[in-house]
């Protein structure tokens, strides 16, 4: 399939010649819209906001690594650190699902992005470890608005036969968000400064100008957000189809070049879906919340939520990692170690050093706050990875998108097999990132969110 700019279908054109009150209903009328400069520029901004998202989320492990010393971390304290972004990611799911469905796409995207870059941008003036996690875990819980915000709003923006493939493309924005935190970090880093903050009673060290230049990308999505409309899809969930007409038209003007009165769709066929609107918080987030576990739509949720959940066990789970493994890899390769170690006796041999005290052996943590400048170009290296092949997956699948997931899924099974089988640290590396792209099924699912769920639900 090609998506031409500005063209519109000639069956449509036609049967509006014919009839100069032609009614549609929302999936004939996004057709009729063409794929043009509209879907493009919301094509870039929501892969800007996944990427954002990324960034806050994934990018935490960088400033972690760098910041071990200076808060004087535990691997305890190291490890919640690390993944308080994603319990951010699960508090905040429920809470903007419902706003989502009530307020709208876009403004949930622009609230969410707004406030999520606030406390992100001020997590680099955290003076402890613990008002640092406080912070990242308000963020996050923002941002991750954008998971399912991001695709929503872009799915329901454009007809059925592009929808897949721009979900898929959105995809590879969010693949390489740790590649881009390791592009910035790359000259950040290595800078030698600190300026003290007395009255915060801190030292404003390289890590901490990360962690702000990481949230700035929320902000900006937040801006460039405001440009676009919100989802015709959910106007005429909510009741307002003259409102999804008006958005309708002036996608049609934009990627066509002519003007809204052209617009060949005159009236929009659809149906009233329940409202919520009216009830209480809780009682409409129970409701949606229960919808998904009653027939007909159990089994699909069943199979999603699975699917969700090994996901992001691996895939985001372990990226949280990334910059911590491959440091300690690459610190016991460069020292000249490793032979006949699997990836995971690698780690081991590395976080800890050895101390003769007597007849016995303590083994310590050792404080290592210096990453790898291969650690950063493995990290850009998997972005890459990760972005092509989600680049080739979205050129190419199309209707195949259960055989995509299926390759997906058992690729990544076997790499996380070999990993811990094979006693060779740098294949044990590579088997670790064939591993990590099981997140490359999450732009699927997105897709099969979107066409398998009711605009309300979503």
């Amino acid at each position: 399939m090609q998506l031409k700019l500005g063209k519109v279908d000639k069956k449509v054109e036609a049967e509006r010649k014919q009839s100069p009150e032609y009614a549609a209903d929302i999936e004939e009328a996004l057709h009729a819209t063409g794929f043009g400069k509209y879907n493009f520029g919301l094509l870039l901004v929501c892969s800007w906001t996944l990427q954002a998202m990324g960034m806050d989320l994934f990018g935490t492990s960088f400033v972690v690594a760098a910041a071990v010393c200076d808060l004087e971390l535990s691997m305890q304290q190291r490890a919640l650190l690390t993944a308080t972004p994603l319990i951010g990611v699960v508090l905040g799911a429920q809470l903007w699902g419902y706003v989502s469905d009530t307020k709208g796409r876009r403004l949930t995207l622009v609230l969410s992005m707004s406030v999520g870059f606030v406390f992100a941008a001020l997590s680099s003036f955290a003076p402890s470890w613990e008002i640092m996690a406080l912070l990242k875990l308000v963020s996050s819980t923002f941002t991750s608005a954008s998971n399912s915000g991001a695709y929503t709003l872009l799915g329901e923006s454009c007809s059925e036969r592009a929808r897949g493939r721009s979900m898929l493309l959105c995809t590879c924005a969010l693949m390489c968000s740790q590649a881009t935190v390791a592009v910035f970090a790359y000259p950040i880093l290595p800078l030698n400064f600190a300026y003290p903050i007395n009255f915060l009673g801190i030292v404003y060290r390289p890590w901490r100008l990360l962690a702000f230049v990481m949230a700035v990308p929320c902000f900006l999505t937040a801006c460039l957000l405001q440009l676009f409309h919100e989802s015709p899809k959910f106007l005429i969930s909510r009741g307002q189809p003259e409102e999804a007409l008006e958005v309708l038209k002036k996608i049609y003007a934009c990627n066509s070049g002519e003007s809204t009165e052209n617009f060949p769709v005159k009236k929009l066929i659809y149906e009233i879906e329940e409202s919520t609107c009216e009830e209480s918080i809780l009682k409409a987030m129970w409701q949606q919340t229960t919808a998904l576990f009653r027939p007909p739509l159990l089994s699909v949720t069943l199979k999603l939520f699975y699917l969700v959940t090994i996901i992001y066990m691996t895939g985001s789970g372990f990226i949280l990692w990334l910059p911590y493994i491959m440091n300690n890899l690459f610190s016991v390769l460069e020292s000249g170690g490793g032979s006949g170690m699997n990836l995971c006796t690698v780690i081991r041999h590395s976080a800890a050093s050895a101390l003769v005290v007597g007849n016995g052996t303590i083994v310590q943590e050792v404080c290592n706050d210096t990453i790898q400048e291969t650690t950063l170009l493995s990290a850009m290296s998997y972005g890459a990875l990760a972005s092509s092949v989600n680049l080739v997956l979205s050129l190419t699948c199309g209707s195949r998108k259960r055989l995509a997931m299926l390759f997906i899924i058992t690729m990544s099974a076997l790499a996380a097999i070999l990993l811990n089988v094979v006693a060779i640290p740098i294949a044990g590396g590579i088997f670790f990132f064939i591993f990590l792209l099981c997140a490359l099924s999450m732009g699927i699912l997105s897709v099969y969110f979107v066409e398998l769920y009711p605009t309300s639900l979503r």
